[in-house]
């Protein structure tokens, strides 16, 4: 027996993706190492008012300010940038500079030198997507051989189109290196030195770039300073 018999199947928008790419991880390592060092004879209260320091390029210094804010409100320290209390328009003597600290109550004063990397970009691999659309058809014949056995021959044609984008990754690191010091203005002694740095790398696309920011660097900056300064008994925990 012979039958014979005829189709058409649409594939509408059949979609292909291919990664090409020597390395397309988009997870990144940060890790930030500090060494501090108290002095032996500790004033009898933890620091609560600061005046905040920050030499490093403009808009690193803005960020690590703004860490030190959030760090300060997050352990319940007032803090103010110096530059707000002791404007560079004006040549204050030491003992001016004691008196005016003095007079608004401040206790503790974080100098910082910051020397950064900036952000370093490498070439990691090329992400390559292809696309594909069309329609096939097909036509055959199906012979009944017996015994719940056919023959089926099939022959057709397929037409279609195709497309393709390759984007370039790139993959992130930044290191910044800092020195610190906490002053008692009363004496003008040091009451905590302190240095470190953050390392960040193996980010890679937009997703990299986030984690090397002048923000993320800073936070990690500050955020180990504070706690160090809390390990040694100088500032109080917050809340």
């Amino acid at each position: 027996m012979l039958t014979s018999w005829s189709g058409k199947q649409s594939a509408a928008s059949i979609l292909g993706a291919f990664l090409l790419a020597a390395a397309l991880g988009l997870t990144e390592c940060t890790s930030t190492t500090i060494q501090g060092y108290a002095d032996r004879n500790l004033p009898s209260k933890e620091v609560q008012h600061l005046a905040a320091y920050v030499a490093a390029p403009a808009p690193l210094a803005s960020s690590m300010q703004a860490s030190i804010a959030e760090e300060a409100r997050r352990r319940g320290i007032l803090v103010e940038d110096a530059l707000n209390i002791l404007p560079p328009t004006r040549a204050d003597t030491d003992a001016d500079v004691r008196r005016i600290l003095a007079e608004r109550g401040v206790d503790g004063v974080l100098l910082m030198n910051v020397a950064d990397s900036g952000v370093i970009s490498q070439y990691a691999g090329t992400i390559f997507n292809s696309y594909y659309s069309g329609t096939a058809s097909l036509n055959g014949t199906a012979t009944n051989l017996g015994g719940g056995m056919s023959a089926v021959s099939l022959s057709g044609t397929s037409t279609g189109s195709g497309f393709g984008t390759a984007t370039p990754i790139h993959q992130f690191s930044r290191k910044t290196d800092f020195t610190a010091r906490l002053i008692e203005p009363a004496s003008g002694r040091n009451l905590w030195v302190g240095n470190g740095e953050v390392s960040t790398e193996g980010g890679r696309g937009l997703i990299g770039r986030l984690t090397v920011t002048d923000s993320a660097s800073a936070s990690h900056a500050i955020s180990a300073i504070f706690d160090d300064l809390q390990k040694k008994g100088l500032i109080g925990r917050g809340s």
